[in-house]
């Protein structure tokens, strides 16, 4: 009799150590275990640490989570996930944190990404973001409009098309603020200085007074924003014979080319998608730029409205791929 239960107590050692899969137990105070895991029932996971030959039993309430090498993460927070025996898991579908089947413990990791200290989930302003705009001109300085007593084509000023990248907003007093970069194209053509395509190159500044203006609803912002711009040319035509505007243009002096420093202001209102990484910003900006040769030491501008596309640069957890 001794002799056959011996064997069983054998055979069940030996069936656990074949099966074993290597595995890492993370304790409540950072430390750990390594080891050999041979079983991981309701109460107990039975591991064989490096170094020892035989498992000992360690009770799922101070373990903060179990990560087997295939991938499998068993235990989450004292809670078994799954149980392990000979080789197998097996979905523990008595847990009560799955009722409701809206928790992937498998993106345990991806979650702790998610939260910040003292558990506040992060924000979509938390994140790089790239913008796409477009904006319309409707105000200009006296510089690029027509004399009223020209009466040859009216001025132009070209619609503006802008990509922007922001970095992360962060807390500055009162406000929180974020650094970012623009490229934007724009142009003009009058009787006085001819036509120009120009690009702008600029650095600014974003600030966010929603921590000032708390009572607006979650989803809407309001900011305003500032920098500097450097501006070229990279088309004009200031012919004063063939031009449609012949004579009137005062063209260039020996020498001269557009471009150099300018300045930009403005506001917006922004909707920040909850579900998607997406906001949508609705922005009024002035823009102060060189004024075209003979006259380029001197400052002209024009006001835009216009609408961004913001992409939040967010890695999800959540797959979006149908099982195959």
């Amino acid at each position: 009799m001794k002799s056959i239960l011996k064997a069983l107590i054998l055979s069940q050692l030996l069936s656990g150590l074949i099966f074993a899969i290597h595995g890492k137990i993370v304790f409540y105070d950072g430390t750990y275990v390594v080891g050999k895991v041979t079983k991981v029932d309701e109460a107990t996971v039975y591991i064989v640490p490096i170094g020892l030959d035989t498992p000992e039993g360690v009770l799922v309430g101070n373990i903060d989570s179990l990560k087997m090498e295939n991938g499998m993460i068993p235990v989450v927070n004292s809670a078994v996930k799954y149980f392990y025996q000979n080789g197998e898991f097996l979905a523990n579908e008595d847990d009560w944190m799955d009722e409701y089947n809206d928790f992937q413990y498998d993106d345990f990791a991806l979650l702790q990404e998610e939260y910040k200290y003292e558990g506040s989930k992060r924000t979509s302003q938390q994140y790089y973001q790239l913008s796409l705009s477009g904006g319309l001109p409707i105000i200009s300085a006296a510089s690029l409009k027509e004399n009223e007593r020209y009466s040859g084509p009216k001025e132009k000023i070209y619609p503006n098309l802008t990509g922007s990248i922001q970095f992360p907003y962060f807390q500055l007093g009162a406000v929180d603020i974020s650094p970012g970069f623009r490229l934007m194209n724009y142009g003009f053509e009058n009787s006085t200085n001819g036509q120009w395509k120009c690009l702008q190159a600029a650095a600014f500044t974003s600030v966010d007074f929603k921590p000032v203006f708390y009572f607006l609803p979650n989803n809407l912002h309001l900011s305003a924003e500032f920098g500097l711009s450097y501006n070229i040319a990279f088309d004009s035509d200031q012919d004063t014979v063939a031009g449609y505007f012949k004579e009137t243009v005062q063209p260039a002096k020996p020498g001269q080319q557009y471009g150099g420093l300018g300045f930009n202001l403005g506001g917006s209102f922004d909707y920040w998608m909850k579900e998607l990484p997406i906001a949508l910003r609705f922005f009024a900006n002035g823009y102060f730029i060189p004024q075209p040769p003979p006259w380029p030491e001197l400052k002209t501008m024009f006001g835009s409205v216009g609408m961004s596309i913001v992409v939040v640069l967010k890695r999800h957890g959540k797959k979006n791929i149908s099982d195959l």
